[in-house]
C-alpha cells in the first residue's frame, strides 16, 4: 500500500511566478504607457499564459490595480516616507523634484507611474480609477503634514490655507513627472520646478 505522503497532489503544479508578472507590468505600464500595453504582451513579456493571469489576479482592472499596489509599496511609499524624516525642507522638497524629474536608465524609466495612471483616470477600470483616488489623497495628506511641520517650525510661510498649498505641491510634482515622460528637456523641467516652489521656498522673490 503506498504512503499517502508519497502521493502527486492533482493537478499541475503551480507555476506563476506572481512577483515576476507584476514587475512587468509595472516596467510596462510605467515605460510604454497604461494606455499602450495589452495584457496580451503583458503575459508574453513576462512568459506567463493569459488564463494563468487571469486564474491568479484576475482581469486587465486587476492586475492595473495589483501593480499599482506594488509600485506603491515599493517605490511611491518610501518617497512620501521621507516627508517624515528630520531633514530640512530645502533638502526634502529637493529630492522630492529629484525623484520627480529623473531621466530614463534601462533599469527604471522616467517619470512616475502613479503620475501616468492619473494622467489616464478617466480610462482606467472601477477598482484601478479608485486606487488612484486613494493614493492621491494620501499623498496630499502626506505633503499636509510636512507643510504644516515646517510652517510651524518657521522654515516656510504657508502662501494660501495648507489644503490647497498641499494640492498645489501635488499638482506640480505630478506635471513635472509628466513632463518628463512626455520627453522634455529635464533641465527646463527643474528650473521650472523651482520657479513653481519659490512661493514656499522664496516667497519674497515673487514678482521681482
Amino acid at each position: 500500500m503506498t504512503d499517502a505522503s508519497t502521493k502527486r497532489p492533482r493537478g499541475r503544479p503551480k507555476t506563476f511566478d506572481r512577483a515576476h508578472t507584476l514587475d512587468v507590468a509595472i516596467d510596462s505600464y510605467w515605460r510604454d504607457g497604461v494606455d499602450s500595453v495589452s495584457v496580451n504582451e503583458i503575459c508574453r513579456r513576462a512568459e506567463v499564459s493569459k488564463p494563468g493571469l487571469y486564474r491568479e489576479i484576475g482581469g486587465e482592472d486587476q492586475l492595473m490595480d495589483a501593480a499599482l499596489t506594488r509600485y506603491g509599496e515599493t517605490v511611491l511609499g518610501p518617497v512620501l516616507a521621507t516627508l517624515s524624516d528630520d531633514r530640512p525642507f530645502r533638502e526634502t522638497l529637493d529630492s522630492l523634484i529629484d525623484f520627480a524629474t529623473r531621466e530614463e536608465t534601462p533599469d527604471v524609466p522616467s517619470g512616475c507611474l502613479f503620475a501616468k495612471m492619473r494622467s489616464f483616470r478617466r480610462r482606467l477600470g472601477r477598482v484601478t480609477g479608485e486606487h488612484v483616488d486613494t493614493l492621491r489623497e494620501d499623498a496630499v495628506a502626506a505633503y499636509a503634514a510636512w507643510l504644516e511641520r515646517c510652517a510651524n517650525e518657521g522654515e516656510i510661510e504657508l502662501p494660501a490655507p495648507i489644503e490647497m498649498t498641499a494640492t498645489y505641491v501635488d499638482a506640480q510634482l505630478t506635471m513635472m513627472a509628466t513632463r518628463i515622460s512626455a520627453g522634455e528637456d529635464p533641465d527646463t523641467v527643474r528650473a521650472h520646478a523651482h520657479l513653481a516652489f519659490a512661493v514656499l521656498t522664496d516667497p519674497n522673490a515673487i514678482g521681482r
